[in-house]
């Protein structure tokens, strides 16, 4: 559980970081889609462990 809080800070403030450069067009970076796939694939691993 402990590590799961981990990745989620850790995608969390990198996704913080990629929106608020200065570049305008954020969404275009590769890194933002990196970023919100891998929290997407933790959030589905997460809610895959907790019994229906």
């Amino acid at each position: 559980m402990f590590i799961c809080v981990l990745l989620y800070l850790f995608f969390g403030l990198n996704l913080i970081t990629v929106i608020s450069e200065k570049s305008e067009a954020f969404y275009r970076d590769v890194r933002f889609w990196l970023v919100i796939i891998s929290l997407f694939v933790l959030v589905v691993m997460t809610v895959q462990t907790y019994p229906a």
